[in-house]
């Protein structure tokens, strides 16, 4: 689910300072600077939140579709399966 959110330039940020921030308040504001979003501004309480989110885990029910099908297929690179031979000697001590 996309969500719009206002945007700024970094200059317009820089003149108008007071104003972009009362409207991170009540809403994300994208920064954009040299055509590309750099910086999103948003109220502290809400990046506390959502940093917590990075340590939620979640039910298989509550998965969406992208995230069901990203783990049925992702697959360990060339490096993980190089140290296989790790888990063979394990297994003969």
């Amino acid at each position: 689910m996309a969500t719009a959110f206002e945007r700024a330039t970094s200059s317009d940020v820089a003149k108008r300072f007071g104003f972009v921030y009362d409207e991170a308040m009540t809403h994300p504001v994208e920064v954009e600077r040299n055509g590309a979003v750099r910086v999103i501004m948003l109220p502290a309480s809400e990046y506390h939140r959502l940093a917590k989110l990075d340590h939620v885990a979640l039910g298989v029910d509550e998965l969406d579709d992208y995230d069901v099908r990203s783990i049925r297929d992702a697959r360990a690179s060339d490096a993980a399966y190089a140290l296989d031979h790790l888990m063979d000697d394990a297994a003969a001590s």
